[in-house]
């Protein structure tokens, strides 16, 4: 006789882990599968924001908030370009999962909670962090599901990738797995949830799901798209691959690879204000430099040509400045200029743009238009504030940097109960999905709205385990 399982997790990252755990508190016999050969997933890349409102720590420190400002505030930054419906269960339930991690361990980082960090604030202190970054919440699951892989609830298989669904008789009723080793395994279950991250780690999903812009990506390897692909196979629905935001910006290390981004440059105007200028591939600057908008910069430099930039400045202000990438110290950088295919460096702009391959004359009247603005002889045309000296010291210096992503736009859609749906907004029987694997659109629209991936997706996998998911003799986890 074949084993069932009464729940099959794929993917032991945000989602799956806490998914895998209310479902063996519940008494449900888990199988957890990751690709990876340890857990996490992106929780080893995230820096780890979330947003939560009413939260213990609200409270605590006197903060008032309620989840229908938070509500508010999310449709307010996203110009109500989100799936209403998953936004309001993820922010309803969003305090209690937070308030979950906090008495189960984990500890914010001091100077949180604040209104904003690095995408458009919120109304009130809601945002939060632990001092590890995304590790801090895998150090407070991970001891849990360690506990109930010890009961016998959880098993857990490593190094195990998901091929393709078993989809017999208009239902889900398994996957076909494979091992690192090449072997092969067909697992039946009640319950197939796909928690498998998104798809910004495949350049041929991408030009399939995003063709409108290039991939440049900095995430987790293992953000394959497997879940996506399977569950497409089978006739589901994928969509939103084109709402898609660049952050702002980041070094490619290799022109050719795509994934090969570095987010080190610290270009945030309440981190470090501007000291160079942002042009084009054409050499005409295209936004203001220390806007305080981080989504304007971002959109502004979302319609380049490429979604490329070059940072120009000179030797003064790089001996002056501050240091402008926080992975690279100041005597290191001095030593890629001109070696680095991203560095560039010249005794003249004319020179600076033809290594660029930049239009010369354009890109010099760039630089003396600024010049200029900086003297105060004429304003500035993109209002900038921040002048602190002219770019008229050889050698003259340029870094190429890209708009780039660290989550994928598209992915899989679900119903109120996370049902993946098919072609006709049905739900497929027995086929569950979770987390990024909806596609960052779902709960961001066309921007970034701060905390709003790994909580939710934390949040969705702690209710399909604790409520959702069923089989016999099902009850629901407290805690």
């Amino acid at each position: 006789m074949q084993e069932e399982w009464d729940v099959i997790v794929v993917g032991a990252g945000t989602a799956g882990i806490p998914a895998a755990i209310f479902s063996g508190k519940r008494g449900a016999k888990v199988l957890l599968i990751e690709a990876d050969e340890r857990i996490g997933g992106t929780l080893h890349w995230s820096t780890g924001q979330m947003t939560a409102a009413g939260t213990k720590l609200q409270k605590k420190l006197g903060i008032e908030d309620h989840p229908d400002w938070h509500y508010e505030d999310c449709m307010r930054i996203s110009g109500g370009d989100l799936h209403p419906t998953l936004a309001k269960i993820a922010i309803d339930n969003a305090a209690v999962s937070f308030d979950w991690l906090m008495d189960n361990g984990f500890e914010v980082s001091p100077e949180t909670p604040v209104a904003g960090h690095g995408h458009e604030p919120q109304r009130v202190r809601r945002y939060a962090w632990g001092p590890n970054g995304g590790l801090s919440v895998l150090e407070v699951l991970e001891p849990i599901l360690d506990e109930e892989i010890a009961k016998g609830t959880v098993t857990l298989s490593l190094e195990t990738k998901l091929s393709t669904l078993i989809y017999n008789g208009g239902k889900v009723v398994g996957v076909n797995i494979e091992a690192r080793d090449g072997t092969k395994a067909e697992i039946y279950g009640k319950n197939v949830l796909l928690a498998t991250g998104g798809y910004a780690a495949n350049e041929d999903l991408w030009k399939q799901l995003t063709p409108d812009y290039p991939l440049r990506s900095w995430c987790n390897p293992y953000s394959r798209g497997e879940g996506i692909i399977a569950a497409k196979s089978i006739g589901a629905k994928v969509d939103g691959g084109n709402e898609f935001l660049c952050s702002f910006a980041g070094i490619m290390q290799d022109p050719d690879d795509p994934l090969s981004v570095r987010s080190g440059l610290i270009l945030n105007p309440h981190m470090r204000q501007p000291w160079e200028i942002f042009v084009n591939k054409k050499g005409e600057r295209f936004v203001r430099e220390d806007h305080p908008s981080v989504d304007y910069r971002e959109h502004a430099l979302l319609n380049q040509p490429g979604m490329e930039m070059f940072i120009v400045f000179d030797e003064g202000i790089r001996q002056n400045s501050p240091n402008i990438n926080h992975e690279i110290q100041r005597e290191h950088a001095e030593s890629l200029y001109g070696k680095h295919p991203s560095y560039f460096k010249a005794d003249t702009i004319e020179a600076l743009a033809l290594q660029c391959g930049m239009d010369e004359a354009r890109l010099k009247n760039s630089v003396l238009e600024y010049n200029l603005s900086v003297e105060k002889v004429k304003k500035d045309a993109f209002g900038r504030e921040s002048l602190p000296r002219p770019i008229n010291k050889a050698p003259y210096l340029a870094i190429r940097a890209v708009g780039f992503t660290v989550l994928s736009p598209g992915g899989l859609d679900v119903d109120d109960n996370f049902r993946v749906l098919d072609q006709e907004n049905h739900p497929i029987p027995n086929l569950y999905a979770a987390g990024e694997i909806y596609g960052k659109s779902r709960l961001s629209g066309k921007t970034y709205l701060s905390g709003m991936s790994l909580l939710p997706a934390l949040t969705f996998g702690r209710l399909l385990g604790q409520r959702i998911l069923h089989w016999e003799n099902t009850f629901e986890a407290t805690g």
